[in-house]
């Protein structure tokens, strides 16, 4: 069983990972990331947290171009890496994540997008498991909105709360 560390050296970059996909994936992909360009698509007092950051993070990600939470996740995961520089993404596939990682979390299966935070020594801090928990609390009632990008900032604010817990901080307003 390789260690965390040696799954996020041979994991493969956000544009190496969208390579994979087909024409219609990639253009998910394009489209969250107009979104994230959009003035105003994530609050100051999220952004301000995004810069607060202090710790050193390596995000690993377990999933697949075909997979819709993976084209909305991972890029939200990708513009997160691009604006705070002590986060880091690798993603290995699914596949590699049933080898190497199902047992070890105990888990049935392997469900993508699967995020572990791992701190700077690449212990496990938290994890992230398909959709933000905004969606997940909405149920099928918000999954259109969440389809459409609408909750990009709800996955981002996952990510950061458990960045602050690892630090030891308690989110302000949240």
């Amino acid at each position: 069983m390789a260690s965390y560390e040696a799954l996020f050296a041979i994991g493969e970059g956000f544009d190496a990972f969208v390579s994979h996909g087909l024409p219609a994936e990639i253009a998910a992909v394009k489209s969250v990331q107009r979104q994230l360009a959009e003035p105003g698509a994530i609050s100051e007092a999220t952004r301000q947290r995004v810069q607060a950051i202090e710790g050193r993070y390596h995000l690993l990600v377990a999933g697949e171009m075909w997979c819709p939470d993976c084209q909305i996740n991972v890029t939200m995961l990708d513009h997160l890496q691009s604006t705070q520089p002590r986060v880091q993404v690798a993603v290995i596939t699914k596949g590699r994540a049933e080898d190497d990682l199902r047992e070890r979390l105990e888990l049935e299966r392997i469900p993508i997008p699967l995020v572990l935070v791992l701190d700077a020594d690449f212990q496990l801090v938290g994890r992230f498991i398909e959709r933000p928990q905004d969606v997940i609390a909405g149920g099928d009632a918000v999954k259109p909105d969440y389809r459409a990008g609408r909750y990009l900032e709800s996955t981002l604010r996952d990510f950061l709360s458990i960045f602050e817990a690892a630090e030891g901080r308690v989110a302000e307003g949240v």
